[in-house]
């Protein structure tokens, strides 16, 4: 478990690289991130407490224990009901958005690469969704999210403040350097496996870990009988 992580921090420091070399060729040119973007969040008299959460039922939410520094871990996700779920329609999700979280931990960031479940966020989260694809692609969004040029951004618009907030109009204040098309097919291209691998790694540690967690209580209690295995 702690190889795959290496493996999608060193896939993921690569993508950086590229990112960081296409951006900084001379063939781009200045755009706010949030003229591309759907940004929401759950607005706050909506907010769920945790009271509320079901031990099971069709509707999915993540939270901030879901959405770690290592993406979403659906694991930790919880369960709501189809009320809570309809009410907000405007943070359903979709396959192909970004989450980032807003409040406390900021930055902590994730990419909906499936969705078994219909889902939802909680406060704290905001949706993100790629509205001009013919001219940015979302794995160019996902890794700028994630790169240290937005790291530093949130840092200079967080620095100082007793509470730690990010807001949707802070991503009309952060400009990059838009490649040509030429060059973002070159960047999707290049990194459309690693981008990938990334999930497929990511997917293949969360089942190794449900059935470590769903095994080990039945070892420990000898509900799991074990001592005929030839090992």
């Amino acid at each position: 478990m702690v190889g795959v992580i290496r493996l999608n921090e060193n896939l993921e420091q690569q993508i950086e690289m590229l990112l960081l070399n296409t951006i900084n060729n001379a063939d781009t040119q200045p755009v706010k991130l949030g003229d591309y973007l759907y940004i929401k969040g759950r607005i706050g008299w909506k907010g769920l407490k945790k009271s509320e959460y079901l031990p099971f039922s069709d509707y999915r939410i993540i939270n901030g224990e879901s959405l770690t520094l290592s993406g979403i871990d659906w694991n930790k996700a919880g369960y709501i009901s189809a009320e809570r779920y309809e009410e907000s329609p405007e943070i359903k999700l979709n396959i192909g958005d970004i989450l980032l979280s807003k409040d406390g931990t900021i930055g902590k960031i994730g990419y909906v690469d499936k969705l078994e479940t219909p889902t939802s966020v909680a406060s704290g989260i905001f949706v993100i969704r790629n509205t001009r694809q013919a001219e940015i692609s979302t794995q160019f969004i996902y890794y700028l999210l994630k790169s240290r040029l937005f790291k530093a951004f949130i840092t200079s618009r967080t620095e100082g403040s007793v509470i730690p907030h990010l807001y949707q109009k802070d991503f009309m204040k952060f400009e990059f350097q838009l490649p040509s098309p030429v060059d973002m097919k070159i960047f999707d291209d290049t990194t459309a496996a690693m981008f990938s691998m990334v999930f497929s790694n990511l997917n293949e540690n969360e089942r190794l870990i449900h059935l470590r967690d769903s095994l080990l209580p039945k070892l420990m209690s000898g509900e799991l009988d074990i001592s005929n295995l030839d090992l």
